[in-house]
């Protein structure tokens, strides 16, 4: 871990030489020989490393880790000052930097005493690993698209507990357990029954929840019915225990729900729930995993357990060959198979047939292109792996023994990357875009590993792409073609998480504390008092003891050097202690990552200040985000020179004091990722607007708005990837945003690869709207993905002509009062990339629309919504063939639904919505029997009328 921080802190003051050439090229040779000191002491890491169970070579590496950190903190500390510092006043700023490299180089030169006594030896780059070469990681894998899924030895355990669940016989089993130990694949066993087509056939409602350690009694509840009835999400998060409990029970007795209890691990969690299941026999059903076996016979006596058995070794070799071997890879196709099958069949025999070992091992060995590798490997597995043959604790010490040696056998760079997963919560899902921010402000991600063109996000993305093809990392792909990223987003296997905290903690890598409701403040922290952690995780639950949180903050900000602190946080809005929210925070000075997102109790305009001028001694920031709360930052925002990403999405205005500049933002020319408010800010007294020009690195811009934005500096975002804006007021600034957006297209370096616009009532029929609307969508280089409209417009043809081109890469379009005349579903339905639909009030006054029969191929969301005069409209065969979600609201006149939905076998949801009783009628009449139109529907899985939720 010494090695990767190290690499860490050589790749940022490398950075920062390129970065800010034009302030430290007085102290350059002074940095380059600093940097020379840590690429030599770098060479005797990776021995000392291996040999951190010493305790005088874990104090030594700690002592490493503090001098990086201190190198990188001076040269920083001289940019900040630099900047803000008046040019008489430099040769302070310079003389105190000669002192501290000169203090650096001591103890460099003590530390090169110090490997000598430990006899720790240098490794030369000849020597390492592949994955070493020239400090550079090797990829293994390009990630484009998802690799083929792997599930062997369960196939059959799988039609056989299908069968059992949608039996309806008097000797049906209300209960499904499935029961091993860690490792053996349950999750994955109950995956495949749940996405079986003939369990989405036969049950009208599907909810999963994981429950592990750590839940709570409304949280579960509240997730269960998120995934039963989504549309009602705003109630059920406001709903108490009681009234959550008689919810679930109503939706269970109305349809036939398969509701999943993952990875349960006591009675006691059962005990809290089980008023919320039926006590007697049910329409619905529950399928549970766990580790204990017990706890399914807590649940219900007359269920019935499975326990998959562990895999065979034939059985094992297959799995490993897929994994390792599978067809396709990046392997030399010179290689012996034959001695590489004898090889893995021997060291598979030590994973125990435990599916998570067998596969880790292959996620290690498919990074070995070479049979000189897999000796290697083997060789190692003698020692490594010996503990997993044997029953019972030694199943669990084999798989613990290949989880490690999977972390070891990272390159130096994605060691901290992993153990950061740690950070978030158990069982959580992890967006990538936000993960990869934070890797980048915590400075693990290295620019030295960037491909010509590529971003750090890109870059990031890769290290991403070689955890998951190690199968370290559970991955969901992004099924937005358009998406800057494949990846959606990320988690961890339980036991993975475990192993990840573990390596966490040995190397001081987080501090994570839980501040936990109760009597009294509990809290539950990773590292001991000794520990050199300089990341703070904060766990908070909805009712933890604020005066407790408040003496803890107000006592413990001097203590350590902390360099990022999250907060986390269950389900909706939440209050932070007021001692860190108020002039505290300046405790934490050091910060690179500040995250308090959706804290929206925070109150009074003195905290306010006291924590917008308290911000503004935190120059080391990178990475700061407010999302979703309304702490006001703007006022000291400007003074985070280093600043990378700046999160200000809030659900609210953000008001600005009239003594502020309009340039409070221009100064960061470091910001890559820029979110601004979703409404507006108001620079109270001042009809001047927002400046963001000189942000020339921005790669990602949201909520951009002319209304409060200075168009004309979109011209000078010359490196944009992402764009959101919104065009408000005249088709003047509709055109003015055109001529700046096609001036960044135009550039040689344009690399704007996503667009969505918004264009509020800009009466585009004037003037030369329609012309400007047409080269927005037509637009070389400017890859328009989102486009909104509200207002009228006299037919879609005039934007979109009757032969739509292939160019148009739209997935998305909104339209809402165009008063369109005539049918604009001719036109739409041949726009090629489009996925998502939404038509709002009066964009069709027309009485008739058709869909044809090769119309919307990419189409999964449609919504009809106030359509004032529609009275029929026809769905031809094969139009729509992947639509999904589909919502009727206020189209009083339409006669029923057509006849043409019977085809569209994807839908999974029909949502309608204030439509007339007889309309409705026609599919479920007030008795609950079926209406004469019943049928066109009954395929859909999911039927809600009114909130009203049907079989």
């Amino acid at each position: 871990m010494a090695e990767a921080i190290v690499s860490i802190v050589v790749g940022r003051l490398t950075d920062l030489l390129i970065e800010k050439a034009h302030i430290l090229h007085e102290v350059r040779d002074e940095i380059e020989v600093a940097v020379a000191g840590l690429m030599r002491m770098k060479t005797f890491l990776p021995d000392a490393d291996s040999r951190i169970d010493v305790e005088r070579i874990r104090i030594l590496l700690r002592d490493v880790r503090e001098l990086a950190y201190d190198a990188e903190h001076a040269v920083e500390s001289f940019v900040i000052k630099a900047s803000s510092t008046k040019k008489s006043f430099q040769w302070m700023n310079r003389g105190m930097f000669s002192r501290k490299i000169k203090n650096l180089q001591k103890k460099m030169s003590i530390f090169f005493d110090l490997f000598s006594d430990y006899n720790i030896r240098p490794t030369s780059e000849s020597s390492t690993s592949s994955n070493r070469e020239s400090g550079k990681l090797k990829r293994f894998h390009s990630f484009t698209t998802p690799e083929p899924e792997i599930f062997v030895g369960y196939h059959k355990d799988v039609e056989r507990l299908v069968r059992r669940l949608v039996n309806e016989a008097d000797d049906s089993y209300p209960l499904i357990s499935i029961c091993g130990m860690g490792g053996l694949g349950k999750t994955t066993l109950a995956q495949k029954i749940y996405n079986h087509s003939a369990i989405k056939t036969h049950f009208a409602g599907l909810a999963w929840v994981t429950i592990s350690q750590k839940w709570q009694t409304d949280r579960v509840l509240q997730r269960i019915l998120i995934c039963l009835v989504p549309e009602n999400k705003e109630s059920i998060l406001n709903m108490d225990t009681d009234k959550l409990v008689e919810y679930m029970l109503q939706i269970q007795e109305r349809k036939k729900c398969l509701i999943v209890l993952d990875d349960i691990w006591s009675t006691h969690a059962w005990d809290a729930l089980k008023a919320a299941f039926p006590a007697g026999k049910s329409m619905s059903k529950l399928m549970l995993t766990s580790r204990n076996a017990e706890v399914a016979e807590h649940v219900n006596l007359n269920g019935f357990i499975h326990k998959p058995k562990i895999l065979s070794p034939e059985q094992s070799w297959e799995l490993l060959k897929l994994k390792a071997l599978h067809t396709g890879n990046y392997l030399d196709i010179t290689r012996d198979v034959k001695r590489m099958e004898e090889l893995g069949r021997e060291m598979v025999e030590h994973c125990a047939g435990l599916p998570l070992a067998i596969v880790i091992l292959g996620g290690i060995l498919v990074t070995k292109p070479s049979l000189i590798e897999w000796e290697k490997v083997y060789r190692d597995s003698k020692s490594s792996l010996k503990a997993g043959k044997g029953l019972g604790e030694a199943y669990q010490r084999g798989i613990v023994s290949v989880l490690v040696w999977s972390y070891n056998d990272l390159p130096p760079q994605l060691k901290p990357c992993f153990m950061y997963l740690s950070k978030f919560g158990e069982d959580k899902w992890i967006e990538s875009q936000t993960l990869y921010q934070l890797w980048i402000a915590e400075g693990m991600v290295l620019s030295s590993d960037k491909r010509e063109g590529e971003t750090m996000i890109q870059v990031a993305e890769s290290y991403m792409g070689e955890l998951v093809h190690r199968s370290m990392v559970q991955v969901r792909f992004n099924n937005v073609e358009s998406s800057l990223t494949k990846f959606e987003d990320f988690s961890l296997h339980d036991l993975m998480r475990d192993m990840s905290l573990i390596q966490a903690k040995a190397e001081d890598f987080i501090e994570d504390i839980h501040f936990q409701s109760g009597n009294e403040l509990h809290l539950k922290s990773t590292a001991d008092s000794r520990s050199a952690s300089t990341r703070l995780v904060i766990h908070l639950d909805e009712e933890y003891s604020s005066k407790k949180a408040n003496y803890y903050f107000s006592k413990k900000g001097n203590e350590k050097c902390y360099r990022s602190m999250l907060f986390f946080g269950d389900f909706g809005p939440r209050s932070l202690p007021r001692a860190l929210m108020g002039s505290q925070v300046a405790n934490f000075r050091f910060l690179k990552v500040l995250s308090v997102e959706n804290y929206t109790n925070f109150s009074g305009v003195f905290y306010h200040i006291n924590f917008g001028r308290a911000l503004g001694s935190l120059v080391y920031l990178r990475y700061l985000s407010v999302r979703g709360s309304n702490l006001l930052v703007l006022p000291s925002v400007q003074r985070l020179v280093l600043l990378q990403t700046l999160k200000l999405n809030t659900h609210e205005g953000i008001y600005v004091l009239p003594w502020l500049s309009r340039d409070v933002l221009v100064k960061l020319d470091c910001l890559r990722h820029l979110f601004l408010p979703k409404f507006k800010v108001d620079v109270l007294r001042r009809k001047s607007k927002f400046r963001l020009n000189g942000l020339c690195k921005l790669e990602t811009l949201e909520n951009f708005d002319t209304a409060w934005c200075e168009v004309n500096d979109l011209r000078e975002l010359i490196n944009l990837r992402k764009l959101r804006l919104t065009v408000a007021g005249s088709c003047d600034i509709l055109e003015e945003v055109m001529k700046n957006l096609g001036d960044i297209a135009s550039s040689p370096s344009s690399c704007l690869r996503y667009l969505g616009v918004c264009i509020a009532y800009c009466d585009i029929e004037l003037n030369n709207g329609l012309t400007i609307l047409k080269q927005l969508v037509y637009g070389e280089n400017l890859n328009l993905r989102e486009l909104k409209i509200y207002g009228r417009i006299q037919e879609v043809g005039l934007i979109f002509p009757l032969h739509v081109s292939t160019s148009i890469c739209i997935t998305r379009l909104d339209l809402s009062r165009s008063n369109l005349e005539e049918d604009p579903m001719p036109i739409l339905e041949m726009l090629p990339m489009l996925g998502f639909l939404y038509m709002f009030t009066n964009t069709f006054m027309g009485k008739e629309m058709v869909c044809s029969a090769t119309g919307f191929p990419k189409l999964t969301d449609l919504y009809l919504d106030s359509f004032p005069n529609l009275e029929k409209w026809r769905v031809e065969k094969g139009s729509m063939p992947i639509l999904s979600w589909l919502l009727i609201q206020r189209c009083n006149n339409l006669e029923e639904l057509p006849q043409g939905l019977v085809f569209i076998k994807s839908l999974q949801l029909l949502q309608i919505i204030k439509m007339p009783q007889d309309f409705n009628d026609r599919l479920i009449r007030d008795d609950g029997e079926e209406g004469p139109d019943f049928h066109k529907i009954s395929h859909v899985r999911r039927l809600n009328i009114d909130g009203q939720e049907y079989n």
